[in-house]
């Protein structure tokens, strides 16, 4: 009788010792751990690219223009054309006053999309709960900010967003006690919370613990079906529908960070994982750092590597970076990756072979 005791007190044990509680981990059940990547490449022989652009922040590549964010006030964002790289114009100025944005908008979280063969951007004013549309041909060609209000009623300062199409964004807050960050849809003014939003939403760390450990980049395909999520401080990426009806945790490595352990970190030990995304038609590339934030701060060890998926989630690459990089985006149509290192310098990588290469797969 001792023995059958004893044998079920192992079993209790071996099962509270695999238990995992839903708010320690950002997962969902569906995980996929990645020991390598199909192809691997090291960039080298970069050219810097020789311009005068004071304050450059980010920058988005779409179609033949090159988009840049800087802290210019009399207009945040400076348009280029990617060949030459000459200039077209600036627009959306500091302010308050109409069409005027306190501070300037994120040009990466930007919706850029075509109607009519026109290119138009949608901006979230995270001040005013606003969406703006800007109509890029008009303003370029009358070389005056071409801007209307599309929405007023979303809310304002909200901690993540995102247009997923006309009248359905992906809203992220964080909750009451600040210990969880909750992902919710707007779809017609109505508030979702899928499936698939519930199980992340589930993670949270203690009261008066960093949540910012919960945080991620997010980013959405340019079809508008499929999120991908990268977290700031922990080793995976989630991949879900918009609509809720899938969801799967890549984890590049052996194991996923848990949470309950990681807010008892002191700070500077903290690893910083993921310092960008960026989604394209057929693929999304993940900037990974995995850097302890000591050293981010003070002085850079581990040279940084470009990640590339395609949207099943599956690895197609990494770009292994020769430089410390804080920004990148890629120029398909000419075959050149473009980076902005953490000293302001934009370079650009031909990688004609490697796209060949991937799509060969």
């Amino acid at each position: 009788m001792k023995k059958i005791i004893f044998f079920i007190t192992l079993l209790f044990l071996n099962s509270c010792s695999s238990y995992h509680k839903p708010s320690s981990y950002m997962a969902f059940d569906n995980i996929e751990y990645i020991d390598k990547f199909p192809f691997t490449f090291s960039l080298s022989n970069e050219k810097v690219v020789d311009w005068d652009v004071i304050g450059m922040k980010k920058f988005r590549i779409y179609d033949s223009l090159l988009v840049v964010s800087t802290t210019d006030r009399d207009g945040f964002w400076s348009f280029y054309d990617i060949k030459d790289l000459s200039f077209k114009g600036k627009f959306i100025k500091a302010g308050q006053g109409p069409n005027e944005f306190a501070l300037a908008p994120d040009v990466n979280a930007s919706r850029f999309y075509k109607e009519n063969n026109q290119l138009f951007i949608d901006i979230y004013d995270f001040q005013t709960g606003k969406i703006y549309k800007m109509n890029v041909n008009q303003s370029l060609n009358k070389k005056e900010l071409s801007i209307s209000i599309k929405r007023d009623s979303l809310p304002s300062f909200i901690f993540d967003f995102a247009v997923i199409k006309d009248n359905k964004y992906y809203c992220r807050e964080i909750n009451k006690d600040q210990t969880q960050q909750i992902r919710y849809l707007r779809n017609n003014g109505i508030k979702e919370i899928p499936n698939t939003f519930k199980i992340l939403n589930q993670a949270s760390v203690e009261k008066g613990k960093d949540f910012n450990l919960l945080s991620t980049i997010t980013k959405i395909s340019p079809k508008g079906d499929v999120i991908v999520e990268a977290p700031i401080y922990l080793h995976q990426i989630n991949l879900y529908s918009s609509e809720g009806k899938w969801g799967k945790t890549i984890c590049v490595g052996k194991k996923l960070d848990n949470i309950e352990n990681l807010q008892d970190q002191i700070d500077w030990t903290r690893i910083y994982t993921h310092g960008g995304v960026c989604t394209y038609d057929d693929l999304f590339a993940i900037l990974f750092v995995n850097e302890d934030i000591k050293t981010m701060q003070t002085k850079r060890k581990t040279l940084p590597i470009i990640q590339l998926f395609n949207w099943k989630g599956e690895p197609l690459a990494e770009l292994k970076m020769n430089r410390f990089i804080a920004a990148f985006d890629i120029d398909f149509a000419n075959g050149y990756l473009y980076a902005l290192d953490i000293d302001d310098i934009l370079c650009k990588y031909d990688i004609h072979a490697i796209l060949n290469k991937i799509k060969q797969k």
